[in-house]
């Protein structure tokens, strides 16, 4: 945990109190990539106020940041936002009125000059507290009562001289930019245009892609284990020596973690070389880890980095969706993300509501699922957002599939006309 900034103005006792409830009440219903969302208060020497986060990296005010990456980090503020005004919405229909409205109070726009960037993850400082009035201008003494005598005539305003379209003309500008982004962002919501393979493509700007590949605990399961093997071992199955038959089978290699890393290897040396790949795994419920962009001169480097990859925790599916998402365009680019995961979300969100929402706001954005397991619940991602889902439990069928799933990216796909590029 890091300090972020401290205030020289003091704080209530209760007002501080109510502040750090509701932080603690995010945290009891979203993980850390939500709750982070806003800063820790707590109580300084001299009654100073501070302000802290449990996430790491430098802080930087959001007037530091160049424009793009002010523009992803209001959008993640954004998700952030959306996924809160899902739990009120919920909480309300499950009775819990109390929380949802405390909850409700945190819902609004960002106050820029309080916004950080932690990791690019949204962060914000001085939430909850009550504006700052300006300080009183001072009094006038006695002498200053008189005007001095002067021979000039006070200067009129500049700005009144000029004419009124002049002085409206900034607006006029500012209307128009309005203007044109949200016709443009109605027009891509009511006719999405659907990512098309690449290669077949001539001039064609190369689409924004990424990768999820699942890290999550159940990956150290057998690629062939069942339902009813699963369900097993985490009901009685942990407490029985690693010697037990039926333990020994779900633990054997091929695991579904092996299976994945080959299936990936091959993926990547399909890929078209113009093609960039983003990373994203899994760190249990606390979130996901971002490896970062790697191009075509470095994926040997890429491919090593999955091979030491080991698997344990929960399943944040819907985290992982929101941190694809917000590493690319889907708007007015196309753009791909791949899910390699072997179930539902186990963190307790909503990956189908949060697919829908991110379908909204980015319509150019494909999400194609390859499910290594036999639930079905993860599905409605690729649904909800124009993608396909692959389905398969033998290490041939993993391979072909993922190697489909990426075929709009793919250095050789299946062109559907004699014009298509080679």
């Amino acid at each position: 945990m890091q300090r972020i900034t401290r205030d020289t103005t003091s704080c209530a006792s209760e007002l501080l109190s109510a502040l750090e409830s509701k932080v603690q009440l995010l945290q009891r219903y979203f993980p850390p990539s939500v709750a982070s969302l806003y800063a820790i208060p707590r109580s300084g020497s001299e009654d100073s106020l501070q302000w802290w986060s449990d996430l790491g990296g430098q802080p930087l005010p959001y007037s530091n940041l160049d424009p793009t990456a002010q523009q992803a980090l209001l959008v993640r503020y954004n998700q952030r936002q959306d996924a809160i005004g899902r739990l009120v919405e919920e909480l309300q229909q499950r009775g819990k009125a109390d929380d949802a409205s405390t909850l409700r109070t945190l819902i609004g726009a960002p106050d820029l000059a309080n916004l950080y960037s932690l990791n690019q993850e949204p962060v914000i400082i001085r939430w909850g507290l009550p504006p700052q009035l300006p300080p009183a201008a001072a009094p006038l003494t006695p002498a200053d009562t008189s005007p001095a005598p002067s021979t000039k005539m006070a200067p009129r305003r500049w700005w009144l001289r000029l004419p009124l379209w002049l002085i409206l003309l900034p607006l006029l500008l500012l209307l128009l930019w309005l203007l044109w982004t949200w016709r443009g962002g109605l027009w891509h919501l009511l006719h999405p245009v659907k990512i098309g393979n690449y290669a077949c493509t001539q001039g064609a700007q190369p689409p924004d892609f990424a990768v999820v590949l699942d890290t999550s605990g159940s990956m150290n399961l057998n690629i062939n284990t069942s339902p009813d093997d699963e369900r097993w071992l985490n009901q009685v199955g942990e407490n029985l020596p690693d010697s037990n038959p039926r333990k020994a089978r779900i633990l054997a290699e091929p695991t579904r973690l092996t299976v994945a890393k080959q299936a990936f290897e091959s993926m990547i040396g399909q890929l078209h070389p113009d093609i960039q790949t983003r990373l994203i795994t899994f760190r249990g419920c606390q979130g996901t880890v971002d490896h970062g962009v790697f191009a075509q001169n470095s994926r040997p480097q890429l491919i090593s980095d999955v091979q030491r990859l080991g698997a344990d925790g929960g399943t944040p599916l819907a985290a992982s969706l929101v941190e694809a998402a917000s590493k690319v365009d889907g708007r007015f680019q196309d753009s791909l993300v791949v899910m390699f995961v072997d179930g539902e979300d186990g963190c307790d969100q909503n990956a189908c509501d949060v697919s829908a929402q991110i379908a909204r706001q980015q319509p150019r954005l494909r999400v194609n699922v390859v499910n290594i397991s036999d639930s079905t619940l993860s599905n409605c991602i690729a649904e909800n957002t124009g993608g396909r889902v692959y389905a398969a439990n033998e290490v041939g069928e993993v391979q072909r599939m993922l190697r489909e799933a990426v075929e709009e990216v793919a250095n050789t796909p299946a062109c559907e006309d004699a014009t298509a590029a080679e």
